[in-house]
């Protein structure tokens, strides 16, 4: 489920910004982003992202300024190294006949001469990190229950769209029994009616013949799925179950179209089934 949280503390000597964003995915996929001096918090940091989401591309920034003396970041100057720049630029400088313009500004842009002293934190900046971390992956969850919300509303009336189409299905069972036999009479007094030898057995196959397009079972079975489907989203719904169940509708729509054999029920399950992929398409976005 997509989602975003923000959030800033400034104390214990330091100014702390984590943004956390997600985006869907099967599996809890982590990217925490973390400056050199603070990669021994990367463990602590997942397994406070693991506790709280269960899956998702997650990926957590930080922005740390330091605003106390005690956390103030220093560097490093290798004077020596300096000076042997310094030396050779000169001897350089005298064999080629060019002039040596400002060493200074050139030797202190050479690679190793200024350099940054590794950072230790204290124990009370590292926990401001923490928790500051810990606070946008909340507001990360409350982005995503306003979103599961709005989501939730969309599989409600996706599904009584569909409980909809089921209704006219049923209106319009009469009429296609009606049509079946119109077309089973017309084609017995067209081509067999004085050819029949068995009576009997032409009743049983007619009878058969009317049960191949019998979509009883799968109306019952549609129904039984989208009353569980209702039940799961009243409760904590999960978005793989909501899945599974919306593979089975999908089943059921599929016999009901090709047994149905009449346009207007037709019409009613492809209209039933767009209002499947919308569930397909909302439920991958639930955890």
């Amino acid at each position: 489920m997509t989602g975003f949280g923000r959030a800033e503390t400034n104390e214990a000597g330091i100014k702390v910004i984590c943004e956390v964003k997600s985006l869907n995915g099967r599996y809890l996929d982590l990217d925490i982003r973390l400056p050199r001096f603070l990669y021994e918090l990367d463990a602590s940091l997942r397994k406070l992202l693991q506790e709280k989401l269960e899956r998702g591309s997650v990926t957590m920034m930080f922005n740390i300024e330091f605003t106390g003396a005690e956390n103030a970041p220093d560097i490093s100057i290798n004077q020596a190294l300096a000076k042997t720049y310094f030396d050779k630029l000169s001897l350089l400088s005298h064999s080629l006949n060019l002039d040596f313009r400002d060493p200074f500004n050139q030797i202190i842009r050479m690679p190793d001469v200024v350099g940054n002293v590794e950072k230790t934190l204290t124990d009370e900046a590292k926990q401001c990190i923490l928790q500051t971390a810990l606070k946008a992956i909340d507001k990360l969850i409350g982005f995503r229950k306003q979103e599961g919300n709005s989501i939730l509303e969309k599989l409600s009336d996706a599904s009584g769209e569909i409980r909809k189409q089921l209704t006219v299905v049923e209106s319009e069972e009469e009429p296609r029994r009606q049509n079946l036999r119109n077309k089973i009479n017309n084609s017995i007094a067209e081509h067999v009616r004085d050819n029949i030898a068995d009576m009997n057995r032409l009743e049983q196959e007619i009878l058969l013949y009317m049960e191949k397009w019998d979509i009883a079972e799968e109306k019952q079975r549609l129904k039984q799925h989208l009353d569980y489907f209702d039940e799961c989203l009243k409760k904590e719904p999960l978005g793989r179950k909501l899945n599974f169940i919306s593979q089975e509708m999908g089943r059921e729509m599929n016999t009901m179209g090709v047994k149905s054999n009449h346009f207007p029920m037709q019409q009613a399950v492809v209209l039933m089934k767009e209002k499947l992929e919308q569930i397909k398409e909302q439920v991958l976005n639930i955890v």
